[in-house]
């Protein structure tokens, strides 16, 4: 009686773990693995601006002008790359970052 209560116990382990690889396990899965691609996400482009007396970011926007992009757009750019003006105004002789164009999406290989 044990012995066929042991063995009953064996056989089950054995099936379900047959079942279970052959389901979800690792044999269904081997035939969807593929490479992954190596992305390399595209760098924001800018250049730096020594400003006069009486620059707006419209007026080095417009001396700088970039098609691709709205100004909203650029001009959240260009916040975001020269934090210390949000809150002040250009002054003469500062240094700053204006956004070129950036392409859009990654650059997969």
């Amino acid at each position: 009686m044990m012995r066929t209560l042991f063995a009953a116990i064996i056989l089950f382990f054995i099936f379900h773990i047959l079942k279970e690889d052959l389901t979800d396990g690792t044999i269904p899965l081997a035939a969807f693995f593929t490479e992954e691609e190596a992305c390399i996400e595209d760098k924001l482009e800018t250049i730096q601006v020594t400003t006069i007396d009486g620059d707006t970011i419209e007026s080095l926007f417009a001396l700088y002008p970039d098609a691709s992009q709205s100004f909203v757009e650029r001009l959240s750019m260009f916040y975001a790359l020269n934090p210390h003006l949000q809150n002040q105004q250009i002054i003469g002789g500062l240094t700053v970052k204006l956004p070129l164009s950036k392409n859009t999406g990654k650059q997969c290989d």
